[in-house]
């Protein structure tokens, strides 16, 4: 069973509709599929606004489309197009829209097929086709995601939740432990994706997660997890802030800790994997 557009706040779902009319009007038959999925569509969504990520599926795209230091400069190019409409509805509805544009013929691929502009930071398709195949989605247009994605293996969704843990190593890294939302970010993730490892499922929302972590995990994650809780909803207290930047960086150790690098690191620093 899918989400039901009407259960996501009324400033997303006027946005996703407000969308969904330019995305018909530039791609026309190239439009296949819209789904909305990650955390707005869970009913313990965070209070804060925050994105809307919408998969947006794309029947075929020209050579140039695919390049973006080529469209970026081409005003009358569709990905350049959609980029200003997705700016444009986010400015007026205060929604911050993520589209992700996929190539129809692709979707079978373990990595994300990108039909406009590449992201080589992003990992999470497999857990993302997990959450579709769930019925963890609210059905935008088209076809719904069974009848175009495939199921992931294991090895690819613990290779995606490794490069998760490897995005909040780069946040520690980078000092981040003092920027609230990435504290809160972290402690959450953290839980979603022990919770993962523990389950092999990763449908659930950061908050539901932090629940889990509440009866399943050390009493010293308690007090963290609640406090990422109240900067999600907007209610963080100074204490707040400061418990999360202490306890961050250990947390991430603890969650690496359970779950070992399953490729060979590159030289440098933690990569991103947004």
């Amino acid at each position: 069973m899918t989400i039901p557009i009407n259960e996501l706040s009324k400033p997303a779902a006027q946005a996703a509709q407000d969308f969904l009319g330019e995305l018909q009007t530039v791609l026309d038959k190239d439009l296949l599929a819209a789904w909305i999925h990650g955390a707005r569509t869970f009913p313990d969504r965070p209070k804060a606004l925050g994105d809307l990520d919408i998969s947006v599926i794309v029947v075929s795209v020209a050579p140039a489309e695919r390049r973006y230091s080529q469209w970026r400069e081409d005003p009358t190019s569709r990905p350049h197009r959609l980029s200003e409409t997705r700016d444009a509805i986010s400015a007026r509805r205060r929604v911050e829209l993520s589209p992700s544009y996929l190539l129809r013929d692709e979707l079978a691929a373990s990595e994300p097929p990108f039909a406009f502009t590449p992201r080589h930071h992003h990992v999470g398709w497999p857990l993302e086709r997990t959450h579709f195949l769930a019925g963890q989605y609210v059905q935008l247009y088209g076809p719904p995601p069974d009848q175009l994605v495939a199921a992931p293996t294991w090895d690819e969704s613990h290779h995606a939740l490794d490069r998760e843990v490897e995005h909040l190593e780069r946040h520690v890294h980078e000092g981040d432990h003092i920027v609230p939302y990435e504290a809160a970010y972290a402690t959450l993730n953290g839980c979603r994706i022990l919770y993962t490892l523990k389950t092999r499922s990763p449908v659930i929302s950061k908050r539901s997660a932090g629940a889990w972590g509440l009866g399943h995990l050390p009493a010293a994650w308690h007090a963290p997890i609640e406090a990422a809780g109240r900067v999600y909803d907007g209610d963080a207290s100074s204490e707040d802030e400061a418990l999360l930047a202490a306890t961050m960086p250990e947390l991430v150790g603890t969650v690496r800790e359970h779950l070992q690098p399953t490729e060979p690191r590159p030289p440098g620093p933690p990569r991103w994997a947004g």
